[in-house]
């Protein structure tokens, strides 16, 4: 019985490492494989938000009398690559600059004409303002596209009770005007 245990002993050896042998070699072969690899790269440009109005010196009269008025055209334009909302606002010198009236009208037939919708009521120029400013829309806030412009009339005139406290005045006034983007800025 001792050698049908050792001829046994030795099979299951055999087996044992014939198996081993089989199992080394299956995972020799599952090692061997085929593999790629890919990658993207991306690019990221930010935006720009930038208005001009031209011309850099839109007014300069002299000798206005009581019942005169002149008007000029000013553009404005969006030189960025992305839509913008702005708001004008003014600051005149003097009691004239206070005097004064300030109506502003998109162009219409053209500026002289004078018969374009309606902007900004006659106000006093001192203090005139298109939109607000402040972040966010508001009421009276303008919108223009990327790489677009618009032609606003803007007509000052002296009222004609104006009384000669007035005379010989001169009065500065500066267009400011502030944009910011539209997207993602309720």
């Amino acid at each position: 019985m001792s050698r049908i245990t050792s001829d046994r002993r030795t099979g299951m050896l055999a087996a044992l490492l014939g198996l081993t042998m089989l199992t080394l070699g299956a995972g020799a072969f599952s090692l061997a494989m085929f593999t790629d690899t890919a990658a993207s790269t991306g690019s990221f440009t930010s935006g720009t938000i930038d208005i001009t109005s031209s011309p850099a010196v839109a007014f300069t009269v002299t000798n206005m009398l009581p019942g005169d008025a002149n008007t000029q055209a000013l553009t404005i334009a969006n030189a960025g690559s992305a839509q913008f909302r702005y708001a004008m606002s003014t600051v005149a010198t003097t009691a004239l600059g206070t005097s004064l009236q300030l109506t502003v009208k998109t162009l219409g037939t053209d500026c002289a004409t004078f018969d374009g919708t309606s902007v900004l009521a006659a106000t006093a120029l001192n203090g005139a303002a298109i939109g607000l400013a402040t972040p966010g829309n508001q009421a009276g806030d303008r919108i223009l596209n990327a790489a677009t412009n618009e032609v606003l009339c803007f007509r000052v005139s002296l009222p004609g009770g104006t009384l000669n406290a007035l005379q010989g005045l001169t009065s500065a006034v500066t267009f400011t005007f502030d944009a910011e983007q539209v997207a993602n800025n309720p």
